[in-house]
């Protein structure tokens, strides 16, 4: 499989993997319902350690003894304590288990600084041609594209700008950030999905990915704009029953 935009149709991509019927989401669980449901791509969320072990995470700081710590802050015995109990996963076990899939994977780099092992990983597991790396951070997609000019990459933009604004950022800005993260791709959250958008990226020859449905009915909205890819957390209702 080698990843070109535009796909042929939307994508059903399994936000965090397939997390229904018990599988919580980012586990290895969810991540096998997602390949055995058939998703056409898989989401997952990636943090780093400070050794620099990669681990999946959608968040930069877990719960451990009842307190809430940085990841990069966690201490050895603290890290293997998380990592016996499976509140923690290193990214290869998820990388080992896509490997043989027909899927493609979103890579959501939550991480910093560690940019080469990400492209190191990927590399190894023989999905350089099948796999995006998105993040909310245009240096690090830079970084990734000067160690890979190959590995597709896509910014992610969130319907707000800044944290305090009010108002949607404006479909220029969104051009000019993709074009100067060197990214491949738009991540939308879906507020910023409009036939206007969706047409100006297509013509600047970007993929286009909106984030999420969370059921089948705004799955369908969102495919009507045609975009290709789509951050789904109802995988079951598209392709099972679960």
């Amino acid at each position: 499989m080698q990843l070109r935009f535009p796909f042929a149709q939307p994508a059903v991509v399994a936000h965090r993997g397939a997390h229904c019927c018990g599988h919580h989401e980012n586990s290895l669980a969810a991540i096998a319902h997602a390949v055995e449901l058939g998703a056409p791509g898989i989401e997952i969320d990636v943090c780093n350690l400070a050794d620099g072990v990669l681990v999946i995470s959608h968040d930069a700081c877990v719960t451990f003894a009842g307190a809430s710590i940085p990841l990069p802050a966690l201490t050895q015995s603290e890290v293997g304590s998380l990592l016996r109990s499976g509140e923690l996963m290193p990214v290869e076990t998820a990388l080992d288990l896509i490997r043989p899939a027909n899927t493609f994977l979103c890579l959501d780099w939550k991480g910093n600084g560690d940019e080469a092992k990400v492209v190191r990983r990927i590399s190894e597991f023989g999905l350089g041609e099948r796999t995006i790396v998105s993040s909310l951070q245009s240096e690090a997609l830079a970084e990734i594209k000067d160690r890979r000019p190959t590995l597709l990459t896509g910014l992610s933009i969130p319907s707000r700008s800044e944290p305090q604004s009010r108002f949607p950022i404006a479909d220029d800005h969104i051009l000019d950030r993709v074009r100067a993260a060197r990214a491949d791709a738009a991540m939308l959250e879906r507020g910023l999905a409009s036939p206007t958008m969706v047409t100006a990226l297509r013509e600047s020859r970007a993929g286009i990915f909106v984030w999420i449905a969370e059921d089948a009915d705004t799955f369908a909205s969102l495919a009507n704009l045609g975009p290709d890819g789509i951050m789904s957390d109802a995988v079951h209702e598209h392709l099972g029953s679960g």
